[in-house]
């Protein structure tokens, strides 16, 4: 049973040594360090995974050739196209993981829950992109130089004169870690601490504190009014 300056802090539990207790606070009460290692662990997995996926598509992830001139295939040059090019929705959801910082300090309960879906699906987006254009560049390829040319007709371009990086990859090990933290925050979001919470108590503490001084000059002065201050 944790005890702290003789007083006890868990449900339920009274303390004989009640004066002891004068002026102390639950939140004084030990911290649960597993709840508050997995709060710090998903926040920290939220920021590296956020800003790897922001990373990865933002470098090169292929380059080809296409013409410089529309329909003209003999003027060819070497064209390189970013993750965030071939997939930007994908790479969007970066940005995603890291909103999802701020949503987690300012709500709690079943908002924390909602907040962990969106992390997840978010993660899923980015890992399914990245997967489809590590197993099958050349689609995603061609439908992006078609859309860069401004042609439903390649004019003869050879797509098999590109060259890939592993950037993919890292956009990929990105969007997994969003579906670990999201995850980690539908199961165990409910349970950490909710940061706004001290400030609403605080607030109506101050609120309480001062409507009695302010109540009872009022009824003084409707007296002096000569008014009755009960009606």
């Amino acid at each position: 049973m944790p005890q702290q300056s003789g007083c006890c802090f868990a449900r339920g539990c009274s303390s004989t040594n009640s004066d002891r207790c004068v002026g102390l606070d639950w939140r004084q009460a030990p911290v649960n360090f597993n709840r508050l290692g997995s709060f710090r662990l998903t926040l920290l997995g939220l920021v590296l995974s956020g800003l790897t996926v922001i990373t990865a598509f933002a470098l090169p992830w292929v380059t080809t050739t296409a013409p410089l001139v529309e329909g003209l295939s003999e003027s060819l040059t070497n064209v390189t196209f970013t993750g965030r090019e071939l997939l930007p929705l994908a790479a969007a959801m970066g940005w995603v993981g890291l909103a999802a910082l701020a949503g987690i300090i300012a709500a709690r309960g079943w908002g924390r829950v909602i907040v962990g879906f969106v992390v997840v699906a978010a993660g899923l987006v980015t890992a399914v992109g990245a997967t489809g254009f590590g197993t099958n560049p050349r689609s995603l390829l061609s439908a992006t130089l078609t859309g860069r040319i401004g042609s439903r007709d390649l004019g003869g371009v050879d797509l098999g004169q590109w060259s890939r990086t592993p950037w993919w990859a890292l956009g990929l090990v990105g969007g997994l870690g969003l579906v670990v933290s999201g995850g980690l925050i539908v199961a165990r979001g409910r349970t950490w601490p909710g940061l706004s919470r001290r400030y609403e108590r605080s607030a109506t503490a101050k609120s309480a504190a001062t409507s009695g001084p302010i109540s009872a000059l009022s009824a003084w002065d409707a007296l002096d009014r000569g008014e009755d201050p009960t009606t």
